[in-house]
């Protein structure tokens, strides 16, 4: 059984959608919730008219998903993002077959989607992410397929306890589940195309999640964690000036690229 959980912040315009392709995935005991982030427009209305049991959570991502998991009561939670123009596929199919075929031992599975040209520059992906795990946790690099930040994900509800509340939460979970070693898998789920939100705290957060577990887990020093603040900061600063526009994407891109490939800090651990 799967809980499928729509995750919503403002988002009245593609709710219904979401929540449709979840009930269409849908089987016997599984159950569809929209968990509406504090939003400020008809989200949780029109999640509940479209057919599903709405919970009034607030303000941020991973606050939201931990909502959902208190909630679920199924071996496995399904995580939805409501933002959906437009689908290759029913994602919420996809991920739950892959779920059913998955061994009892399988923490987590992640969805890897592919963009409608032309490719957008998801900055956290490409530049901070990678850059910060490369350096702290050698054992993740490269193992979450090409969009290790995906929102479309299937989880063990016990995964959900400790996460930040913010949009630091799928780094927090692929960091957690490859430290841990549980078995986990990334399967494709074809193209999704996303209306563009600015979201300026977006890389700071990201970044925060990941220094988190870095000191938790006697990667960086307390004390060396202050500069590898300011290394997140300023990158963050490059990614948020760019607001999408297409005539600026390749010129942004490369500035980004540079910007990543700034040295370091020392972690101060000997």
């Amino acid at each position: 059984m799967i809980t499928f959980a729509v995750l919503a912040h403002n988002e009245e315009e593609s709710v219904a959608g979401a929540v449709a392709e979840a009930l269409a995935a849908a089987g016997a005991g599984d159950r569809v919730v929209a968990v509406d982030s504090g939003s400020g427009d008809a989200t949780a209305e029109r999640a509940a008219a479209a057919g599903a049991e709405v919970i009034s959570g607030p303000v941020g991502k991973g606050a939201a998903m931990r909502l959902a998991a208190k909630h679920a009561g199924t071996p496995w939670l399904c995580f939805l993002d409501a933002d959906l123009v437009e689908t290759s596929e029913n994602i919420a199919a996809v991920l739950r077959a892959e779920a059913l075929r998955a061994d009892e031992s399988v923490a987590m599975i992640v969805g890897e989607f592919s963009d409608p040209p032309p490719e957008p520059v998801l900055g956290n992906t490409i530049a901070l992410y990678p850059a910060l795990v490369r350096a702290l946790f050698p054992e993740a690099d490269g193992r979450f397929g090409r969009r290790p930040l995906s929102g479309f994900r299937v989880v063990r509800p016990d995964l959900m306890a400790d996460v930040p509340d913010d949009f630091g939460v799928e780094a927090h979970l692929n960091l957690t589940v490859a430290v841990s070693g549980r078995p986990f898998s990334v399967t494709p789920i074809g193209m999704y195309r996303q209306r563009f939100r600015y979201k300026p705290d977006m890389g700071l957060e990201i970044g925060k999640a990941i220094l988190d577990l870095a000191v938790s887990h006697g990667r960086v020093a307390p004390s060396a964690r202050p500069a590898w603040d300011g290394w997140v900061a300023s990158l963050a600063a490059t990614m948020g000036s760019y607001r999408g526009d297409p005539g600026d994407r390749d010129a942004f891109r490369a500035h980004l690229m540079a910007a990543a490939a700034a040295p370091l800090p020392p972690t101060g651990v000997k």
